[in-house]
């Protein structure tokens, strides 16, 4: 097609219309980079820069692993980590999805931390581009993520979420990712509520049986009472044990059974991998 075109440009040369033609022409192939298709939609047409009728972004099967991976790991672990974590929120690897999709902010509790679908009311979102109504921008003392991070976060939360990619755990049993408090861990306040984040969607009827779950305290021995058993709305993996009343100074097991009738099985069936234990301590009195 070029030489041709070209080629009916030459004979039209000595034409006032020739010459505007190839000046046309020499403006469009400066300003184009033939076949690259950069800068254009789905269909090769110029996007609309307001973003209208453009279809959603979609997230790439690694974006979340990516996300804990270039920015939650390396720059927010630094505070956002362990029992002294601002706020209860930690970023680990293990807790970051958990801590972050469908929950509510402590700052400011009409908002989720992350709301799937809708990055703008995100409150993640918000503290990572310095517009949240309350506190200071995120990294904390550090240099604003750069924006390409910040569009990473956008795009993953726009796009609905999503958790890491699977295929990382046995697929043929339920396992436990972690668990707040974690085992040996030592919280330094009062506390009445425990998450456990599992490898899929937990049976919560079964969750709630007798003697599924439960929570000793190790100095009497006694059961802790449990006012509620629940998953986490929105985030089926995680569940949330509420003690009736606050916990007092002193050390505590949880015990998850993963055997016998009452073993704690996945929504879709799978037996928990073996018994899980996790031994905490509490002290209300600061720093043991």
């Amino acid at each position: 097609m070029a030489p041709v075109f070209m080629a009916g440009l030459r004979s039209t040369c000595g034409s006032r219309a020739g010459t505007a033609l190839a000046a046309v022409a020499a403006v469009l192939l400066s300003s184009c980079t033939p076949g690259d298709g950069v800068g254009l939609d789905i269909n090769g047409r110029p996007p609309d820069e307001s973003g209208a009728g453009q279809p959603p972004p979609v997230a790439g099967i690694n974006d979340f692993r990516t996300i804990q991976e270039t920015i939650f790991t390396p720059v927010c672990t630094a505070c956002h980590a362990g029992a002294a974590a601002p706020l209860g929120l930690r970023l680990d690897a293990a807790n970051a999805y958990a801590a972050l999709v469908n929950v509510p902010s402590v700052q400011v509790s009409s908002l989720r931390r992350v709301l799937p679908g809708d990055a703008v009311n995100s409150y993640l979102l918000q503290k990572i581009e310095g517009r949240a109504a309350v506190g200071s921008r995120m990294p904390l003392g550090g240099p604003a993520l750069p924006q390409t991070s910040i569009d990473l976060v956008r795009r993953w939360i726009t796009a609905g979420a999503a958790p890491p990619a699977a295929g990382l755990l046995a697929p043929d049993s339920l396992q436990v990712i972690s668990s707040i408090p974690a085992h040996g861990e030592v919280t330094i306040s009062s506390i009445n509520e425990i998450t456990i984040v599992f490898s899929e969607a937990v049976d919560v009827a079964r969750a709630r049986a007798e003697g599924t779950v439960t929570l000793i305290a190790e100095q009497t021995g006694n059961l802790v009472a449990l006012a509620s058993i629940a998953t986490l709305e929105g985030n089926p993996a995680v569940l949330k044990l509420q003690s009736a009343t606050p916990l007092s100074s002193g050390s505590y097991e949880l015990r998850i059974k993963g055997s016998g009738a009452t073993a704690l099985a996945s929504a879709s069936g799978l037996s928990l991998d073996g018994d899980f234990h996790a031994a905490f301590l509490v002290t209300t009195g600061g720093a043991p």
